[in-house]
């Protein structure tokens, strides 16, 4: 991982652990990315919502169209 790969995992995960109960989606992690001034990509921010989602740390919801994520808790 790099360092900006790691930084970005760090702030997405502060933000989703601030707010748990609520959807995690590519629109609002780049909102996230604006404000801290880290790549705003779409791109960039679907990818790390999809290794999160493979690392187990969040689950997918919804259909590709209308993705969304939500923090993975320890009874699913």
């Amino acid at each position: 991982m790099t360092g900006n790969q790691a930084r970005r995992t760090d702030a997405l995960l502060s933000e989703v652990h601030r707010n748990p109960d609520g959807p995690i989606t590519t629109g609002s992690v780049m909102r996230l990315y604006g404000r801290l001034g880290i790549a705003p990509k779409r791109a960039t921010a679907r990818a790390d919502l999809k290794t999160l989602a493979r690392q187990g740390l969040l689950t997918e919801h919804g259909p590709s169209h209308q993705r969304h994520y939500a923090l993975r808790t320890t009874h699913q």
